[in-house]
């Protein structure tokens, strides 16, 4: 049965660590930004890290480095071409894939999901029929988090009592839990439609949605629309296996990491269903460089495949906001954009200023139980990476 599943909410409170952020004076020569980019990352593992690259982009430059190890305990060191889970941040890929759909006209950002799963729709509770993909996209969708223990087990009771056979196959898995989803009620103090309430399973709903709208399954929608076009390389690792030929996810206190170890296979099937919310996203250092290069450039104003609305939101979004995968911040007044993940025994963060102009990414394959300390050291890194490589003017 499902168990509770790492991916948390982006960390708010990071709007002030990035704001904290120093705008120094001169450049730099690249052997020297290189060499800092290596030093962030070793002071990142020798602070508790297991493993970590931190990655840095500028106008040209791409700067990745590595340290640490795959796995403690070990001698398997970290590799700057390793894959790591992205966790959260797989949120920015599905709502980029659902501006390039809006593009072709194949769903809108005011679609809802009574009109996109109409077969749905009777079982819906009244509040939740007239939400939009983009009030989804928002987290303003009302839904269940699924991101805490309680919101799992509710669920696997849920299972436990069923008494039609439970779906087989991820599609039949999919509506299932949209199903049963749509037919409870909001968390306490939310309005659906209204309040910001951080949903995994609202993002899983949006792919639902995009599924229903093109005939096409997420993954395969993800790959014509997004990583072929972006070329990016993109897989989903099961959350009974481990990443292949790569690092190992760890939890725990600083100096007291552990493996963690797989779900069972029961678990692992039903969390499919919330892969497009970023369970088992799984992307090497390089791929991600790319990813987030193509942010760089649309928001400079270059033609790219991100889809021209799904920029004009970002752009639009004030310090605090969150929409389409992305949490608005400031460095010293300058608009940036920036988002955490975790899953599984691995954390992410990337911010990228809004202007184009620079950014950058920390993947490490550690986790903390409350995602604190981990997140910490990674917003440490790259606070430490935007003060030695000041933004172009």
């Amino acid at each position: 049965m499902p168990r509770p599943m790492p991916l948390h909410a982006p960390l708010l409170a990071a709007v002030t660590v990035f704001a904290a952020l120093t705008a120094c004076g001169g450049g730099s020569a690249a052997q020297g930004a290189d060499a800092r980019v290596q030093q962030a990352a070793d002071n990142a593992v020798r602070s508790g890290l297991a493993g970590v690259v931190l990655g840095h982009l500028g106008a040209s430059e791409r700067l990745l480095s590595a340290a640490g190890v795959r796995q403690v305990g070990l001698p398997d060191a970290v590799k700057a071409s390793d894959a790591f889970m992205i966790g959260s941040t797989t949120k920015a890929m599905t709502a980029a894939l659902a501006g390039r759909l809006v593009e072709r006209g194949a769903i809108a950002w005011s679609t809802t999901l009574a009109e996109a799963l109409p077969d749905l729709a009777a079982g819906m509770r009244a509040d939740y029929r007239r939400i939009t993909l983009e009030q989804l996209l928002a987290h303003r969708g009302g839904l269940l988090a699924f991101n805490t223990d309680a919101d799992f087990i509710r669920f696997q009771a849920y299972l436990q009592t069923a008494r039609a056979p439970l779906p087989t196959t991820l599609a039949q898995r999919q509506r299932f839990f949209a199903a049963w989803l749509l037919a409870q009620e909001p968390p306490p103090n939310v309005t659906p439609g209204e309040t910001f309430a951080y949903s995994n399973a609202g993002y899983a709903l949006a792919a639902l949605m995009l599924e229903s709208r093109t005939g096409r399954p997420y993954a395969a929608l993800m790959q014509q629309e997004l990583t072929l076009p972006l070329g990016l390389s993109v897989t989903w690792t099961a959350a009974d296996q481990r990443v292949s030929n790569g690092p190992v996810g760890h939890a725990g206190a600083q100096a007291r990491l552990s493996a963690v170890p797989p779900e069972d296979a029961d678990s692992a099937a039903w969390l499919e269903v919330l892969r497009p919310a970023g369970d088992g996203t799984t992307v090497s250092p390089d791929s991600y460089a790319r990813w987030v290069r193509w942010h760089l450039r649309a928001l400079r104003g270059e033609a790219t495949p991100l889809a021209s609305s799904y920029l004009q939101r970002l752009q639009a979004l004030k310090a605090g906001d969150y929409a389409l995968g992305w949490v608005a911040g400031e460095i010293d007044g300058r608009p940036v954009l920036f988002h955490d993940g975790e899953n599984r025994g691995f954390s992410t963060l990337l911010v990228i200023d809004r202007q184009g102009r620079s950014a950058s990414f920390g993947f490490t394959n550690t986790a903390a139980d409350d995602g604190s300390w981990v997140i910490g050291l990674l917003n440490q890194a790259l606070l430490t990476l935007q003060r030695a490589q000041p933004l172009a003017s």
